[in-house]
């Protein structure tokens, strides 16, 4: 009877998301669109679900029922700013440079992250890309990346900023900025560091009708098999099965969502005033130090430590939070792609930087809870334009 009802709950969350996916290619509403993806996203989860529910315990009902908030609510915002912008299609037409040339720094940070790579790949207890995922985890005797890792608000700024106006001219600087970002991927060994410069790319691409949807497609099972690669590349001794590890970066965070214990002792808005706490605990205005951006795990029975996009609101504010967390979900994106299909290079260039957020909804949070490196990669976009000057098309 439970496994039925769990089925049921999939099987209906399946057929809303298909009605709207429906309802997209109807209105012709582009892929690159916040609508779509926030429609797309949540087939990540409850797909596999259909096939992986039996190995984790039963999907919740009130946690359904929080979802069908969350995702009615964004839906519906999404939707109605997409009717508003549905015609328009890319109308930039202005070119930006920066005044000086910066290839020769990019080449030197290269070269140092790639020599960082070397030394902490072999210096550490483990094998050699296990070495470079341990340097992030701040483990005693294992070296890290260091200062180099400040870089990466900027880097991955005029990466953006270079892609929003590329042109033959700055070819080489994007090739430059690529190679950076992937070596940063190799020297953290971090599934999250690899997709999000790709998948920017291919917001501001698609935005700009320059990837058509057979090419996206075609883009999906290739950073499948990344994502799989660096997983059981960087593994150490505890190799789950392919299944396993699809299960628990797809349907389990869903799941885990209802077995996590509020913690009425937290100050209020633990997750989703972090930044500010730590703000202030840095300062000493306050002795309340933030909660760790890594949740504690919860066995469902496989242990699992995210738990969706739903996860800050509900644990901060309840019922309440996940229903103006979903509203200024809503908001901040359509505002940002309106302003991108307008032409507008800066929102463009935050759209695809934070778009991530949109994809990985399904998996966890990472716009709120990341405030600190999203708000640092918001004034380097600033100041990148603010330096930057317009040039005419010819020039």
């Amino acid at each position: 009877m439970l496994v039925e009802l769990v089925m049921g709950y999939i099987l209906y969350a399946i057929i809303l998301i298909f009605i709207n996916i429906c309802l997209a290619i109807f209105l012709r509403i582009s892929l690159y669109s916040p609508f779509v993806i926030n429609i797309l996203t949540w087939l990540f989860s409850f797909f596999p679900g259909l096939f992986f529910y039996e190995k984790f315990y039963p999907l919740k009902e009130n946690i359904v029922f929080l979802w069908l908030i969350w995702f009615t609510v964004t839906t519906l915002v999404f939707f109605l700013f997409s009717l508003y912008c549905n015609k328009d299609t890319w109308q930039g037409k202005e070119i930006r440079i920066l005044p000086f040339d910066y290839a020769i720094v990019i080449i030197v940070l290269i070269i140092w992250l790639g020599f960082k790579i070397w030394a902490i790949g072999n210096a550490g207890p483990a094998h050699f890309f296990l070495n470079l995922r341990l340097s992030t985890m701040n483990i005693e005797g294992i070296p890290s990346i260091g200062l180099l890792g400040r870089f990466y608000p900027l880097i991955f700024s005029l990466f953006l900023f270079e892609h929003v106006y590329e042109r033959e001219e700055n070819r080489r600087l994007r090739f430059l900025l690529w190679s950076w970002m992937l070596l940063f991927a190799v020297a953290t060994m971090g599934k999250l560091s690899l997709l999000t410069p790709i998948l920017s790319w291919a917001i501001i691409k698609g935005v700009k009708g320059r990837l058509k949807i057979k090419k996206f497609i075609i883009l999906v099972p290739v950073l499948f098999v990344l994502m799989m690669a660096i997983h059981f590349i960087r593994a150490g001794e505890n190799i789950q099965s392919l299944r396993d590890v699809l299960a628990g970066y797809t349907y389990a965070p869903l799941v885990g969502l209802g077995y996590i214990d509020i913690d009425d002792s937290l100050p209020i808005g633990a997750y989703v005033l972090r930044f500010f706490y730590a703000v202030g605990y840095r300062l000493g205005i306050t002795q309340l130090k933030p909660i760790s951006i890594i949740s504690s795990y919860v066995e469902v029975p496989k242990p699992i430590n995210t738990f969706t996009a739903i996860h800050p609101f509900y644990f901060d504010f309840g019922l309440l939070g996940v229903l103006l967390g979903a509203f200024l979900y809503g908001l901040f994106f359509s505002f940002l792609y309106i302003l991108s299909i307008k032409g507008k290079g800066m929102a463009l260039t935050l759209y695809s930087a934070y778009s991530i957020a949109l994809f990985l909804q399904f998996f966890g949070e990472v716009l709120i809870v990341n405030f600190s490196l999203n708000l640092q990669i918001f004034i380097w976009v600033v100041l990148i334009y603010l330096v930057s000057r317009r040039v005419d098309n010819g020039c």
